[in-house]
């Protein structure tokens, strides 16, 4: 057996601080805010119930730990480009002749692949979830601009720009600081934040919103504010690790870590809250965080091998979904799904999502965009992170195009064709 946490004490330190978490897991079951349906979300608080210490009060993480069969071998990773297909599976070869069968859907791949294909964007990635198992479903990659890089999905490379401030909401609702439907009066901060944006000033702040607004609109000032006047360095840090920040994420491929820094600096540090700079994400990060938070505040131990088989077909090993972290408490990860769908019913990605010809009746869409520009080389990092569900079934996405002057699509483009096939009639 082996434990995620590479760092023994510190794993344990962490298993044992979940009473906080577990009190409003609970509380959110009893009150019929967790599904009864959920098998999985079920089985996360049994587990979770069983290595709980009530002398502690915080939740960081949830243990997995894995059987010797349930990992390919030590220090052996799938390689992206190797994956080949037979009919609608996909498969890739491990060591000594054994097989794995992926978890990937052929037309959710193909789809976000035509998206990053057919056009000459300088880079771009986007991963497909399921939320409630961790299945990968889709994983794909752009590169046209020198240097080229390989598997971009997986890559660290962009700021996360505003789509860091659905971490700053998580914060924000977590602490009970805020309510989402409150105004708070601000002014400036379309493209950048001066120290007066981020203190307030009665004199000049004379446009309302809430934090609904804040996260559908992507409202700089109120965002930074908020964090100034609410969130310490450590409230920010600590929430950055629940949502995997810098962490080693998991997976059965190499995926980079996505380094957050929270400066001592107030002001700075409010403007890295409401997404600019200091933060960087990759495209299989987003769609964990999204993931997440569609997923009732757990985010799941991500799964591209569904099954393992031996030369002669013998299934060695069957994955099975398995918790990872504890993000958010069950019901802050409700109103913050809901506070999203801002962003896709009126906000900065309404263009892209309010057409839903072909899709089932009754998809709820919620996310956060994020545009920030990089001068030297010129790239505008274009991001999307969001999630879907109906009564059929869920879906997670992350999404990033960088584009030079030249633009050529937005990461909700990418998305939103994602997500119609997936939710195709």
């Amino acid at each position: 057996m082996r434990r995620v946490r590479r760092n023994h004490q510190k794993l344990w330190m962490t298993l044992f601080a979940c009473l906080g978490v577990l009190g409003a897991l609970g509380a959110a079951q009893t009150c019929g805010l967790f599904n009864a349906r959920d098998t999985y979300l079920a089985q996360t608080l049994a587990y979770a119930d069983e290595i709980a210490d009530p002398s502690r009060q915080a939740a960081d993480e949830v243990e997995v730990i894995h059987d010797t069969e349930t990992r390919i071998d030590s220090g052996e990773r799938i390689d992206l480009s190797s994956i080949y297909w037979e009919n609608d599976m996909a498969y890739a070869e491990l060591s000594d002749g054994r097989r794995a069968r992926l978890t990937l859907d052929r037309a959710l791949q193909t789809t976000i692949e035509n998206s990053l294909t057919e056009h000459t964007v300088p880079h771009g990635g986007a991963v497909a979830i399921d939320p409630k198992t961790g299945k990968i479903l889709a994983i794909a990659s752009a590169s046209n601009a020198a240097p080229v890089l390989s598997h971009y999905a997986t890559r660290a490379a962009a700021p996360s720009a505003s789509v860091f401030k659905l971490v700053t909401a998580a914060a924000l609702l977590e602490k009970g600081s805020v309510d989402p439907q409150a105004r708070i009066c601000y002014s400036g901060g379309q493209s950048m934040l001066t120290e007066s944006d981020v203190r307030g000033n009665p004199q000049t702040d004379t446009t309302c919103a809430s934090l609904e607004q804040a996260i559908g609109h992507s409202i700089n000032a109120v965002m930074a504010r908020y964090a100034y006047q609410h969130l310490s360095k450590e409230d920010l840090e600590h929430i950055a690790l629940r949502f995997a920040f810098n962490r080693e994420i998991p997976t059965e491929f190499l995926t980079d870590v996505s380094e957050a820094e929270f400066v001592d600096d107030d002001i700075e540090r409010a403007k890295t809250a409401a997404g600019f700079w200091h933060v960087n994400l990759s495209p299989m990060h987003g769609a964990l965080i999204a993931a997440a938070i569609e997923n009732d505040g757990i985010m799941m131990t991500p799964i591209l091998i569904d099954e393992i088989t031996d030369a002669q077909g013998t299934v060695l090993y069957t994955a099975k979904p398995r918790p990872w972290l504890v993000s958010m408490h069950a019901d802050r990860a409700k109103v913050l799904a809901r506070l999203g769908e801002n962003t896709t019913r009126e906000g900065t990605a309404r263009k892209m999502f309010a057409s839903r010809k072909g899709w089932r009746q009754g998809v709820r869409v919620g996310g956060k965009t994020g545009t920030l520009s990089n001068k030297q080389p010129f790239y505008t990092y274009n991001w999307f992170v969001g999630w879907g569900s109906d009564a059929k079934s869920q879906i997670a996405v992350g999404a990033l195009i960088v584009n030079s002057e030249k633009w050529w699509i937005k990461g909700s483009h990418v998305a939103a064709r994602a997500m119609k096939t997936h939710f195709s009639k």
